[in-house]
């Protein structure tokens, strides 16, 4: 019998970001030998879109149906930003309650069932958790794992700091390979392939447009992250839009926006177009083109995390928004590839256009270090792979 490791992360909603990392992850176990099981909000959708099979999980109230979709899972991994309580308060129950899930699912197994429940957690990110409670939680959790491996220098730290004794850093797993333009569907079929994006940040292929990647704003509240993101991003637009305007008229480009979560992002950034005396183009992703689309523009400014590891894997210049320490942490990595902006004066309602123009010049003034610190960053993706391989001989 195929050893059988479920993925836990945020899958299954529109987030191209989350579903790069589930491709990504999933690629790398069929790569092993290895059939992976999405945990997944919309199981449906996870498994037409990455041709695996999928359990539902979508409230900490769907556990008991959970630990018995994973009775058949050798182990666990759990991958992305999903330590934080940034977004949501709710986020440190919601993602720990899957690990509890599996871990109960190996105590009523059979006795020709696994003897024990093995859980990793690999290109893990660790922002901000507000309340002792919800970093006990993260640290129990984590400490009960054979592997942690974080994405960022920072996020282990962080980690460390709450008392997770034995961390390594490695790396965002979608920097393994070009996720998107290869797609899930064929990886389902067919060996996968890890190679990198080609380079087209300076290429004949790329455009003279700006690419705008931008998410609304996290606000405080117990209501869930898409309740509060209907309304959060409209006191940013009229500020943004003038600085983009600015932007567009200095560099003579063009705009693209690009929705890394559509549901989401959409209306933020079709606002924003429309109060821009600019042309903007509002252009419709998925994951088998968001690689290719973000690779058409020469500059990428967002505010998305893996908006910025397209532009790394692309080789573009890029300006970072800072919104979440993971912005700041990425934009740091191999020298500082990437210029970051500080999003508090948008707040404030002090943001100026200048801000915008002076990041980008810098961004193109730094774009010649893109390589080195995509070099640095994949080649921290052995961590891993040893952390996924010592997992896959552990349950064997």
């Amino acid at each position: 019998m195929a050893l059988r490791i479920a993925l836990a992360g945020w899958y299954g909603s529109d987030n191209l970001g989350d579903e790069m990392i589930l491709s990504c992850m999933a690629a790398a176990l069929r790569a092993r030998g290895v059939e992976p099981i999405a945990v997944s909000i919309d199981p449906e959708r996870t498994a037409a879109v990455h041709g695996l099979e999928a359990a539902a999980h979508r409230s900490p109230l769907d556990s008991a149906a959970l630990r018995r979709s994973l009775r058949g899972a050798h182990a666990m991994v759990l991958s992305g930003g999903v330590v934080q309580s940034e977004t949501s308060p709710w986020n440190m129950w919601f993602h720990m309650s899957r690990l509890r899930a599996y871990r109960r699912s190996v105590s009523v197994r059979s006795t020709h069932g696994p003897a024990r429940a093995v859980v990793a957690a690999i290109g893990l990110g660790a922002g901000h958790v507000r309340g002792a409670a919800g970093r006990r939680m993260a640290v129990s959790a984590m400490r009960q794992a054979c592997h942690v491996v974080t994405r960022d220098a920072d996020s282990a730290r962080r980690l460390r700091d709450w008392g997770v004794p034995d961390v390594a850093i490695g790396a965002d797993p979608v920097l393994a390979g070009d996720a998107a333009l290869v797609s899930s569907r064929t990886a389902a079929t067919r060996p996968p392939q890890s190679r990198p994006a080609a380079p087209t940040g300076s290429g004949s292929d790329s455009t003279d447009t700006i690419c705008v990647i931008l998410r609304p704003p996290n606000r405080r509240g117990i209501r869930t992250a898409a309740a509060k993101a209907r309304t959060s991003w409209q006191p940013w637009t009229g500020q943004l839009a003038r600085s983009l305007d600015s932007l567009a008229e200095r560099s003579g480009m063009t705009v693209r926006l690009l929705p890394f979560q559509p549901s989401q992002d959409t209306p933020m950034l079709a606002a924003l177009g429309h109060q821009m005396r600019t042309d903007a183009e509002l252009v419709t992703l998925n994951i088998d083109n968001v690689l290719a689309e973000v690779a058409r523009s020469r500059l990428v400014v967002t505010m998305r995390y893996h908006g910025a590891i397209a532009a790394l894997l692309n080789d573009q210049a890029a300006v970072v928004l800072d919104y979440s320490p993971k912005m700041r942490s990425l934009a740091a990595e191999g020298g500082g590839w990437a210029s970051l902006v500080d999003l508090a004066p948008l707040d404030a309602r002090s943001f100026e256009p200048r801000t915008l123009i002076d990041a980008a010049n810098e961004a193109q003034d730094k774009s010649h270090r893109t390589a080195e610190a995509r070099g640095l960053l994949r080649a921290r993706l052995k961590v891993n792979d040893a952390a996924l391989d010592d997992l896959l001989e552990l349950i064997q």
